[in-house]
């Protein structure tokens, strides 16, 4: 039912992560963009996971390509093994990748964030 939606996800993260690897050379994301804090010389008030505690974490999350673009290639490899081998029916599957392909996404976002700062 929906493996059309799956491979052309699939598909369409890969071109994305491959571009993002290989065409560009500068940093321009939403989360390079901000900071947790002004002052990179001293230590943030929110603790050890610098960039990521905050109020902001959810909205500078869905702001972010990096997390796109990983929704999309994992919510599409995700169903596409889980519908297309009939693991799961079609519906417990499509709520299965996109909870997948949310923590991915947040996770490789969080992940850059924390490296990064």
């Amino acid at each position: 039912m929906l493996i059309n939606v799956y491979i052309l996800s699939l598909v369409l993260g890969a071109v994305l992560l491959g571009a993002s690897l290989f065409l560009t050379d500068k940093r321009a994301d939403a989360d390079d963009q901000t900071r947790a804090h002004d002052d990179t010389t001293r230590p943030s008030q929110f603790g050890q996971l610098d960039g990521v505690a905050g109020g902001d974490f959810f909205v500078r999350t869905l702001r972010s390509r990096r997390f796109w673009t990983f929704f999309v290639s994992f919510f599409g490899m995700t169903g596409l093994v889980l519908d297309g081998l009939d693991i799961m029916s079609a519906t417990v599957s499509l709520f299965v990748a996109i909870a997948v392909g949310a923590v991915a996404g947040a996770g490789a976002s969080a992940a850059v964030r924390i490296g990064s700062s």
